[in-house]
């Protein structure tokens, strides 16, 4: 596996760990992450995000929820 794509791997299953408690099923966490637009990231999903490398801006994101900001 290259690195970028192994550093992406990493990064979707650090973000499926912190989320999984949020939904019914893994499969609905992963429906989430690979398509939920995030209006407050341009739109874009939670897997576009990483794959250009802003997971930080992703778990910040998330960070926000936890903390009962609307994203």
């Amino acid at each position: 596996m290259a690195k970028g794509k192994n550093s992406a791997a990493l990064a979707e299953a650090a973000i499926m760990e912190r989320i999984k408690d949020r939904f019914a099923s893994s499969e609905e966490a992963h429906a989430w992450y690979a398509a939920k637009a995030l209006l407050s990231l341009s739109g874009k999903t939670a897997r576009d995000l990483v794959q250009v490398g802003r997971v930080r801006d992703v778990m910040d994101y998330i960070d926000a929820i936890d903390a009962g900001v609307h994203a």
